[in-house]
């Protein structure tokens, strides 16, 4: 870790405030995945350039601004085995040099999030569609519905 000027990870703490983070969670999902770990137990996001990692069910929540501190502490609650840990960010660092291929694609966590937040507009349209039915809402309700169906197919044509 304290090589990490070395091999280039400086460049990386820049990335957390644009559009790569979306990427960068993407790459700690795919290695989840490959292991087959729960995702929802565990805690990986970044918010206004600073990352965020909690251990188990939300438990001892730290924040960091480099993220390659932040990648190594995640991995290292997850897998809690040295081994395992290093071979983890050791993937994650080999895979961020396929980022620029990557990024041809859209980013599965961004269409997740993307998904989730147009959940939630339709359902409080929905709310406010019993209380008042307005052509309007009923309008931009479909228009949501839509938009919604077009992001789920592009979701389920990354797999």
């Amino acid at each position: 870790m304290e090589h990490e000027e070395e091999i280039g990870l400086e460049s990386l703490n820049g990335l957390v405030t644009s559009e790569l983070k979306w990427y960068v969670l993407d790459l700690i999902m795919e290695r989840l995945k490959l292991d087959k770990i729960d995702e929802c137990r565990y805690s990986f996001y970044i918010k206004d350039g600073t990352i965020v990692v909690s251990g188990k069910d939300g438990g001892d929540l730290k924040v960091y601004e480099n993220l390659y501190l932040a990648v190594c502490d995640f991995f290292n609650r997850v897998y809690q085995d040295e081994t395992k840990t290093e071979e983890a960010i050791s993937r994650f660092l080999t895979r961020t040099l396929d980022l620029p291929i990557l990024m041809k694609k859209p980013s599965r966590s961004l269409l997740q999030e993307q998904i989730t937040e147009c959940e939630e507009r339709i359902a409080a349209l929905d709310e406010q569609l019993q209380k008042e039915d307005v052509k309007s809402l009923r309008s931009k309700r479909k228009l949501d519905g839509i938009y919604l169906e077009g992001l789920k197919a592009k979701l389920s044509g990354l797999h």
